[in-house]
């Protein structure tokens, strides 16, 4: 029975190493930030399709007119 404590014991300290372990956070929190901004665009696509083209429609008019 004691050699089963200690296997669980040893599992469970690898599993509070593995989540204590913080080497690949960046990678995950950049992914993480990039399919918000894609999620919030794909949301929005309208609204921001039609800001640009006002955008444009205003360099065009100021262009042609100075």
């Amino acid at each position: 029975m004691r050699k089963l404590y200690f296997g669980g014991f040893w599992i469970r300290n690898k599993m509070i190493n593995a989540i204590k372990d913080e080497s690949g956070m960046g990678v995950i929190e950049i992914a993480i930030i990039i399919l918000v901004l894609i999620a919030i665009a794909f949301l929005f696509r309208e609204k921001i399709m039609q800001l640009v083209n006002e955008l444009l429609d205003q360099m065009n008019v100021d262009g042609l007119s100075s």
